[in-house]
């Protein structure tokens, strides 16, 4: 039986909007979103690993995963 792809990069993007909404409903007085290079580099990497860990963890039983990279990560199985 095969299980659904799902795609990282869209959970990231709908994840990291739905995070930055939640920071500008507390700081709302901000003037811009800005956010380095370097930070974004370094978000996105920990976002990436953050969510394929927890995947791991709790949705690989049900989900195969695709990474940003176009790889198809699938559970290990008994015997693998």
């Amino acid at each position: 039986m095969s299980k659904e792809t799902v795609n990282i990069q869209k959970i990231m993007d709908d994840a990291e909007r739905a995070f930055w909404a939640e920071v500008v409903k507390h700081l709302p007085l901000a003037e811009s979103g800005d956010f380095g290079p370097e930070e974004t580099h370094l978000w996105q990497t920990a976002t990436e690993d953050a969510i394929t860990t927890w995947w791991g963890w709790n949705a690989s039983e049900h989900y195969d995963l695709e990474t940003t990279n176009g790889e198809i990560l699938k559970a290990k199985t008994e015997g693998d």
